[in-house]
């Protein structure tokens, strides 16, 4: 009876003490306001041009946004350039005569942009129910320099690769996420994992670097939840590049239930994106966020 107290005591103060740890923890530091709306701006802007370029059908276009060495990534991560991108279009405008687009939500980080690509008129679908890709982009001088692509759900069903887009694996980050637990957290990542939230000023690997991040951002918003809205998943390497990348990065629109500023319930969005390893535990993890509701949940102010 003496050591079954001696060990309740125990957990107890361990209890306390995770729970002082996590409340003691510095929270994120909010965002400029400005700048975050400014960043949101330039990335609509962008992609704006990217939807024109080919909603014009017109090729040649191609070349007034993407640099001559363009990196274009579906799947395989080849080094196109523009060249390949206009060879691409040709053979996707003869292939698909009634093929329809429009911009749809944008997303941002510090240095890059997402958009969404809705898409009808292609695999049967409706324009009341797209076909969604996720273009993940970067640019130099102006121009897109990187364009890797995702897929919702339809798009893989479409082409018989359903399976691509893994809901336990999406599923398990939102409930570790929603836990208020960073140890909980921390088991569903490789140690050696890489977690990138550039817009908040992180760019980091390893546990401990990724424990004290949860931290903080548990510190921000302590009955944060996570729920999946939209899934994604880009397709599988050619047999080529299987070796250097052999697990499919995948991802998703996530609603984040946080507390605003004024202390009523918020909804933050943002689109995560995962690379597992081996062993179904994240490698790699970028994260957009939509610019308005992190000006609208106070997690962007004017400084």
């Amino acid at each position: 009876m003496k050591n079954l107290k001696w060990w309740l005591s125990v957990l107890m103060v361990g209890f306390i003490l995770s729970l002082s740890a996590c409340a003691g923890a510095q929270a994120l530091k909010p965002l400029d306001a400005a700048e975050v709306t400014s960043l949101r701006d330039s990335c609509e802007a962008l992609y704006q041009k990217h939807m024109e370029a080919w909603d014009s059908r017109d090729p040649e276009n191609f070349r007034q946004i993407y640099t001559d060495d363009v990196v274009h990534v579906d799947g395989d991560p080849a080094n196109t350039g523009v060249y390949g991108l206009i060879d691409v279009g040709r053979v996707m405008f003869e292939v698909f005569p009634d093929w329809q687009m429009e911009a749809g939500d944008t997303y941002i980080s510090k240095n890059q942009c997402l958009g969404t690509w809705l898409n009808w008129g292609v695999f049967g679908f409706s324009q009341d129910d797209p076909g969604i890709e996720y273009d993940w982009m970067e640019t130099r001088e102006n121009k897109i320099s990187y364009w890797r692509m995702f897929y919702d759900q339809k798009f893989h069903q479409a082409i018989e690769n359903a399976d691509l887009v893994n809901d336990d694996f999406l599923q398990n980050y939102a409930s570790a996420w929603s836990s208020g637990d960073p140890d909980t957290i921390l088991k569903i990542y490789a140690s050696d994992a890489e977690l990138d939230d550039s817009l908040f000023g992180f760019s980091i690997a390893g546990q401990e670097a990724i424990g004290d991040y949860a931290s903080r951002f548990l510190a921000t918003s302590s009955e944060a939840s996570w729920d999946i809205l939209d899934p994604f998943s880009e397709s599988l390497p050619s047999n080529r590049y299987k070796d250097e990348h052999p697990y499919a990065s995948q991802g998703a629109v996530y609603a984040i239930q946080v507390e605003g500023a004024d202390g009523n319930p918020c909804e933050i969005r943002a689109v995560v994106i995962l690379t597992p390893n081996g062993d179904g535990l994240i490698q790699t993890q970028n994260i957009f966020y939509e610019a308005e509701t992190l000006v609208a949940c106070g997690w962007a102010r004017d400084q």
